[in-house]
């Protein structure tokens, strides 16, 4: 019975949001948030609009290079070099989105929540050419610009061999997928 307790509290936690913003994590002053790609660059914004799983924090990756964690209602904004992309994110998996960015042009990418066996996993969907403008500019507006600190670098660093597992683990796995089912971010899809 008190088994059963705990799962259901758990569960309540979850699925009400409990939103917390990572210590790895400062939110940007309003002055310095990024609004479009430095010249020659790929500006990808990382969006997590929903409170959905609130409580837990994902990791978003370029290949291996940590780009940030994400709380419910936060986003992370990329300068990329133009080219081809693996991007990751980490949590109770990993999961993928390949990306073949254009310079001078800004992508938006939705960090999306859903349920692990233990805590939540993560998907990496494309917003951009998939869905209105309008709705994308909702669900950026309902986000903060937050930055890696020293804290979250330091964890990054620390967890680089466990996070090396997780991808080892899971990219073949979405290698293994059919093409259609891989999520990628396309050039084409750039404003």
């Amino acid at each position: 019975m008190f088994n059963r307790l705990i799962i259901v509290f758990l569960g309540v936690l979850f699925f009400s949001g409990c939103a917390t913003q990572s210590n790895h994590m400062t939110r940007v002053t309003p002055e310095s948030v990024v609004t479009k790609p430095e010249d020659g660059k790929a500006l990808v914004h990382f969006m997590r609009p929903s409170n959905y799983g609130g409580a837990i924090q994902s990791t978003i990756y370029n290949d291996s290079n940590y780009l940030g964690t994400v709380s419910a209602q936060t986003r992370v904004a990329y300068q990329a070099e133009p080219g081809k992309h693996m991007f990751m994110v980490i949590g109770e998996n990993a999961d993928f989105l390949e990306a073949n960015l254009l310079e001078n042009k800004t992508y938006y990418v939705l960090v999306s929540p859903r349920m692990g066996v233990w805590k939540a996993r993560f998907s990496l969907n494309p917003a951009s050419g998939d869905v209105s403008q309008q709705q994308i500019d909702s669900w950026y507006n309902s986000t903060a610009e937050v930055v890696p600190n020293e804290t979250g670098l330091n964890w990054a660093k620390n967890k680089a061999s466990e996070i090396e597992k997780l991808k080892s683990k899971y990219l073949p796995k979405w290698q293994q997928k059919a093409e259609n089912d891989k999520q990628r971010l396309k050039p084409e899809s750039g404003i």
